[in-house]
């Protein structure tokens, strides 16, 4: 596990990293550690090279971020919610306050809350409900926003997200009529994945890693969208309605004429 400590005013990171014996059992050997601190006071928002920094460590696999809640929390949401894990840890108020005995205990609480939701809810292939799209699959009342549930942060949540999970595949996972079994939707749109893996993105194409609930996804890999009965759907492309008979689509959303 690789995790990144990101977002300290960097006064208070110099005095922990040397109260800490430069990071010392930050977490347990064998894992990875990274603390990338801020130069703003305890609520400044992150700039746009600090959030940059952020964005090249999930690149690398720093999956399991820890930022001080009192930050800029809704512009990191709509980059990584559903990519990997972000805590956001209320470490002491006010946080020039913060020992180094309290954020290491908040660490590894961390590092073991995760090691439980990985292998509870880590997808191990491609064919994992996770992976689909939530902006563009339709899900059932049953089955509703059933990615958010499944993005927790208290331990008490997993059993019922992982029953969630369970009837996920119950109502959605169907026989495809070609031997196999592959997703459908609420609105009748059937998703096969693609093995061609042809829709390549911005991110792709820059040879970064992406991530999906902390499982790395191959670049170009994609969906292909029908309606099951053959007929022609509606779907929005750019903000635009569009019917059409096929299409690709992403496990972010991104739609895109096939």
């Amino acid at each position: 596990m690789k995790v990144h400590l990101f977002g300290l005013p960097i006064s208070l990171h110099r005095r922990l990293k040397e109260e800490s014996g430069n990071w010392s059992n930050a977490v347990p050997a064998g894992h990875q550690f990274r603390a990338t601190p801020i130069e703003s006071n305890d609520k400044g928002p992150f700039k746009q090279a600090e959030l940059d920094e952020l964005f090249r460590g999930v690149s690398e696999g720093f999956l399991h971020v820890v930022i001080p809640a009192n930050r800029n929390w809704d512009v990191i949401r709509k980059r990584f919610q559903f990519d990997c894990r972000i805590h956001l840890a209320r470490l002491r108020d006010p946080l020039r306050d913060l020992t180094w005995d309290i954020l290491r205990d908040v660490l590894h609480a961390v590092m073991t809350m995760d090691e439980t939701w990985l292998e509870k809810f880590c997808p191990r292939d491609l064919r994992d409900a996770l992976l689909l799209p939530p902006p563009v699959f339709a899900t059932y009342r049953e089955t509703a926003d059933y990615w958010r549930h499944c993005d927790a942060y208290a331990t008490e949540r997993f059993p019922a997200a992982e029953k969630l999970l369970a009837d996920v595949e119950r109502h959605h996972r169907r026989p495809d009529g070609q031997g196999g079994r592959s997703w459908l939707d609420a609105s009748n749109r059937r998703y096969r994945f693609d093995s061609a893996r042809h829709a390549l993105s911005p991110t792709d194409r820059k040879k970064h890693r992406s991530f999906r609930f902390c499982y790395e996804i191959p670049a170009g890999f994609h969906y292909d969208v029908t309606d099951d009965s053959g007929k022609k759907f509606k779907i929005e492309i750019d903000g635009r309605s569009q019917t059409l008979e096929h299409c690709n689509v992403t496990p972010w959303g991104f739609v895109r004429k096939g």
